[in-house]
């Protein structure tokens, strides 16, 4: 991509047209042409080649319209603000279910998509090229100009704060990523925060995960702020392998091979993901061995680091306490233990045996850590510690002639923070009873027995 297309309006005969001014190079597609003119129902401007020696022009019929960057400034319901918000999302999510790529969407600025008030609907200017030479959509920018500007009469001051911190999050994420703002991730922040009503999309969609689960599983779908879970939910002590999500619920792991990705029928469907493949990658059991395969997915498949130069997985074999990341969403793969799903490991194998022995013996612990979303205790019978479900770091204790400290070590965790500063990969921080530590977005809080 490289440059911005010209735009200017022009009045002819009593109507109004934007003209979009391409450079000589652009070849327009004669059948995406076509296309966009028979979805102006979905909310496309309707539109004209014209094109001689010295013109080559896009030219969308603007009469009676208002460019929604005037149009927000007037004052304005916050309801019909997300209503405007979610017209958007679902024109972004009729290309993307149409091989209609989003970049060829003119949103550089929100006085390029247009209102019509009377029929109270989003017009956006498509560029149907064979191969386009211009900057990206950037949705993230185009929603945070438009939300500087717009006039918002508020209802729910909370849901304007919360929709100001997602912008500002999603700028940020850009920056330090090449992924940006998707539909997907305004669909989840429309539906999940506000409760917008599903598109027809996504209805066919979910319907389609539902429709699957047998009436003994029952479909369970799980939301946070970052993703949608569905997946069929038999008892996870029945199951071979389990995997833990960010806010610590356990994902059955029933039959091989178990496909992960952004299409319900996946056994783990993440539908509002936008930079999960529709079948992004796979855990399969073989000669009693698991694996994590990439499926060639857009993104990559990660295994125990996902930052910076990261190697992208292809094939590789899992060991309880893995965390896998389909691409930034963290798992934590666990083998069952038949009793308890929990499977305690550690740098050797004579320390699990160790830490089995004590629990068996009813030996009472000298420690345990509380997750404080599940209000789940985990204990810790002997130092050093390690468990499954917090892979990548050790707690242990440093004894002298006076006194004894405890310090968590991060040996390959990608997200530790410690009583708000983050501990780097080969870092050490000091424990004490009450603190609390962030492990990949889950919380928990250290204390010692007396």
């Amino acid at each position: 991509m490289a440059g911005k297309v010209s735009t200017k309006i022009v009045y002819q005969n009593s109507e109004a047209f934007l003209l979009a001014v391409l450079k000589k190079r652009d070849i327009v597609d004669d059948d995406g042409l076509n296309k966009v003119n028979s979805c102006t129902g979905e909310g496309f401007l309707e539109v004209k080649w014209e094109k001689n020696s010295s013109r080559n022009v896009l030219k969308y019929n603007i009469s009676n319209l208002t460019a929604l960057s005037e149009y927000v400034k007037q004052p304005i319901a916050q309801e019909r603000y997300f209503e405007i918000i979610g017209q958007l999302q679902r024109i972004l999510e009729f290309c993307g279910d149409n091989d209609m790529p989003v970049d060829d969407l003119l949103l550089a600025s929100p006085k390029n998509v247009y209102y019509d008030v009377e029929k109270k609907k989003v017009r956006a200017v498509y560029l149907p090229l064979i191969e386009n030479y211009y900057k990206s959509a950037n949705l993230a920018k185009f929603l945070a100009k438009l939300n500087k500007n717009a006039a918002v009469e508020v209802t729910d001051e909370e849901v304007m704060k919360k929709y100001a911190l997602f912008l500002e999050d999603n700028l940020k994420s850009q920056k330090s990523r090449s992924i940006g703002l998707t539909h997907n991730h305004v669909y989840a922040f429309l539906h999940e925060v506000m409760g917008v009503p599903l598109s027809e999309a996504s209805i066919r969609a979910r319907s389609a995960g539902e429709n699957k689960v047998s009436a003994a599983d029952s479909a369970v779908r799980q939301s946070d702020s970052d993703h949608t879970i569905v997946v069929s939910k038999p008892r996870t002590a029945e199951c071979a392998a389990f995997l833990r999500d960010s806010a610590n619920r356990e994902i059955p792991i029933s039959r091989f091979p178990f496909t992960i990705g952004r299409k319900a029928d996946n056994d783990l469907a993440l539908p509002d993901k936008g930079t999960v493949s529709k079948i992004h990658a796979v855990i399969t059991c073989e000669d009693g061995n698991y694996y994590i395969e990439d499926k060639d997915s857009s993104n990559g498949t990660f295994l125990s680091s996902f930052e910076n130069g990261s190697e992208k997985i292809k094939k590789q074999q899992l060991a309880s306490g893995d965390v896998i990341y389909i691409y930034d969403i963290p798992f934590v793969f666990n083998i069952n233990s038949g009793d308890s799903p929990t499977v305690i490991v550690g740098r050797k194998n004579e320390l699990k045996a160790k830490t089995d022995d004590l629990k068996k013996t009813g030996m009472k612990h000298i420690a345990y850590l509380l997750n404080t979303s599940s209000k789940e205790k985990v204990p810790i019978f002997v130092y050093p510690f390690t468990c499954a479900e917090l892979s990548g770091i050790i707690i242990s204790r440093e004894n002298s002639r006076t006194r004894h400290s405890i310090c968590i070590e991060n040996i390959s965790c990608t997200s530790l923070n410690v009583e708000g500063e983050d501990v780097a990969a080969g870092e050490k921080s000091s424990l004490f009873s009450g603190c609390t530590f962030r492990y990949h977005g889950i919380s928990y809080k250290f204390y010692e027995e007396n």
